[in-house]
C-alpha cells in the first residue's frame, strides 16, 4: 500500500473500535523527506479535537526539544501507532488488536519517509518498533540499527512532563540525535549502545516493525 492509498483509507478506516472513540483520524503530519520520524502512542483529547499530533503541554515541549536541536516541527514526520483516540480520560492505552490494524499504515509512512532515525515514545512504540520485550526505561538512549535506520526508544512525552528525573533523561536522549541523524546508515542489525551497557547485558535484537 503507497503513502496516499494508505492516507485515503486510515481517514475512512472502521477496522477497529477506536472509530467509535474518535472525533477525527489523525494520520501524521511532516514532509516525506524527513530525517527523522517521531512515533507516539496514539491520539489524545487535544490531538482529537484539535486535529494535529502532539497538543498541549506535551507538544510545546516535543517543539522545545526539536528546536534546541534547530529543528524545527516542519522539517520532522509525525506519527503515532494507531491514527484514532482510544477511549477513556486519559485514553487507555491501544490495545494488539488496534495496533494491528493501524500497522499497515505505519508501515507505508515508514516507506514513504524513509527516515534515517526513528524515535519510539514510550513502552508501546519502543516495544512495537524494535520487537524488545524490555520496558522503555531498560532501553531509552540506545540506537539500535533496523533495515537501514536506527530506531531510538525514549520516554514518553507525559513521563517526562511530569517527573524531573525522567525529563531529564529524556532531554539526556534527544541530545544524541543530532549525531545520529550525521551518521552513516546502519548496515547491520547489531545493537549500537549510546549508553554503553556491558556485553553481558545486551541482548539480541529481533527485527520489530519490519
Amino acid at each position: 500500500m503507497d503513502f496516499a492509498e494508505a492516507q485515503k483509507e486510515a481517514l475512512g478506516c472502521t477496522k477497529c473500535g477506536l472509530c467509535h472513540s474518535r472525533t477525527q483520524v489523525i494520520f501524521g503530519e511532516g514532509p516525506l523527506n524527513a530525517g527523522l520520524f517521531i512515533v507516539g502512542e496514539a491520539p489524545g483529547f487535544n490531538e482529537d479535537k484539535e486535529g494535529k499530533l502532539f497538543s498541549g503541554a506535551s507538544g510545546i515541549l516535543l517543539d522545545r526539544m526539536l528546536e534546541s536541536l534547530d529543528l524545527g516541527r516542519e522539517k520532522v514526520y509525525l506519527t503515532t501507532l494507531v491514527k484514532c483516540r482510544p477511549p477513556g480520560s486519559p485514553p487507555r492505552p491501544p490495545k494488539p488488536s488496534e495496533v494491528s490494524s493501524c500497522r499497515p499504515y505505519l508501515v507505508s509512512q515508514l516507506a514513504a519517509v524513509d527516515p534515517k532515525v526513528v524515535v519510539a515514545l514510550g513502552d508501546l512504540p519502543s516495544r512495537v518498533l524494535t520487537g524488545r520485550k524490555e520496558s522503555v526505561s531498560r532501553i531509552r538512549g540506545r540506537a539500535i540499527p533496523l533495515d537501514g535506520r536506527y530506531v531510538f526508544p525514549t520516554l514518553s512525552l507525559q513521563r517526562a512532563l511530569y517527573t524531573p528525573a525522567d525529563r531529564a533523561l529524556f532531554v539526556s536522549d534527544f541530545s544524541r540525535l543530532p549525531e545520529l541523524l550525521e551518521a552513516e546508515r546502519p548496515s547491520t542489525y547489531e545493537t549500537l549502545n549510546v549508553t554503553r551497557s556491558p556485553d553481558a547485558e545486551r541482548e539480541p535484537v529481533q527485527p520489530g516493525l519490519w
